[in-house]
């Protein structure tokens, strides 16, 4: 199979360990523009290959194929001894149990705006006696900062609207008084919130929750990931934004989680699609985004609540292979995209 240029940059990247969103990041474009370059829908502009070169620690040549390339030697990471603090975040192991936060970015900031507004109306209501409903002080901040977060970079109604909604229930709650918390609640709020907000400044490096049990990670708490098997993808995103580029020969099905992040799901890479392929779709508290080509057909069923589910462009005029698409949400939009 003939190597490509966007072939070689899908290998030096992963070699790096990097996602497209982080190398899009360094190079000062979009993830989507790398993904173009990846598949061979486009080339770098000729300014961006030393940009490439030097990022990849390799020479212009060799990212272009024009010389033997070399074997570059991985960097080895070293982990933290048990109980030691890490650098964007907190590790805590005794051994059998082990808990890490870290953070994320516009996600992070979101979710602390959030705990940090709830904390601070809590807060003055225990200093003015109202009597509010903790869970309708949470539940109504949370859905109107999760409204005003999806308005950028692009304007969506369903996000306007759970804003004004949230915004609207909050403004009521404050102004009727009707029930009492301890101080502690909303301290621990605050602090909480707080931290989040500054780990999210610090932009650390990996996913912000990780909770594993003898190593082995528990549920969807566990760092952000894009996995194979066979024909099987499974990816997952957590208080993060992620660009995940599927690269099968043939897919069979498929999972992908969001919670309290963005996600895109590339699929223009598959280039083969088996009968009754199935992919389950689920997201809370974020976007989910998954790229269709236009040559086969998406069949979605939806299962929601305060959320959204939309189908943007249409398939082929040809299309016949379909791919079923199992679409759960919850505070959330998942889109479906032709391209």
């Amino acid at each position: 199979m003939e190597e490509t240029l966007g072939k070689r940059i899908v290998a030096h990247r992963k070699r790096l360990g990097m996602t497209q969103d982080r190398l899009a990041e360094a190079l000062g474009v979009t993830a989507q523009a790398v993904s173009k370059w990846e598949n061979d829908q486009s080339c770098p502009d000729i300014t961006m290959l030393p940009k490439l070169a030097e990022v990849f620690s390799v020479t212009t040549d060799e990212l272009l194929g024009l010389e033997k390339k070399e074997v570059h030697i991985a960097e080895v990471v070293t982990q933290p001894e048990n109980g030691e603090e890490e650098p964007d975040g907190l590790h805590i192991n005794n051994g059998t149990w082990e808990f890490k936060w870290d953070g994320g970015r516009k996600s992070g900031v979101g979710a602390a705006v959030w705990l940090l507004l709830a904390g601070s109306v809590l807060f003055a209501a225990n200093i003015r006696h109202w009597d509010i409903s903790f869970f309708h002080v949470l539940w109504s901040s949370g859905m109107m900062v999760f409204g005003l977060f999806g308005l950028y970079p692009k304007l969506s109604v369903f996000r306007l609207g759970c804003a004004l909604l949230g915004g609207y229930f909050l403004y009521i709650e404050v102004f009727s008084h009707t029930f009492e918390t301890e101080y502690i609640l909303p301290v621990f709020l605050l602090l909480f919130g707080l931290s989040l907000l500054i780990d999210a400044l610090r932009r650390p490096k990996h996913g912000r929750f990780n909770i594993s049990h003898n190593g082995k990670p528990l549920g969807d708490s566990s760092k952000n990931h894009c996995d194979y098997d066979g024909e099987y993808f499974d990816c997952a995103t957590n208080f993060g934004e992620n660009h995940y580029n599927i690269q099968l020969p043939r897919i069979s099905g498929g999972r992908a989680d969001v919670s309290f992040g963005e996600m895109t799901v590339d699929l223009t890479g598959c280039e083969e699609v088996a009968d009754g392929c199935q992919i389950d779709l689920n997201c809370s508290f974020g976007q989910l985004e998954v790229l269709i080509p236009r040559k086969y057909r998406a069949v979605p069923v939806s299962s929601t609540a305060f959320a959204a589910v939309e189908t943007k462009g249409s398939p082929g005029a040809g299309a016949e292979v379909s791919i079923a698409l199992n679409c759960n949400a919850s505070f959330g939009e998942i889109s479906i995209r032709y391209i």
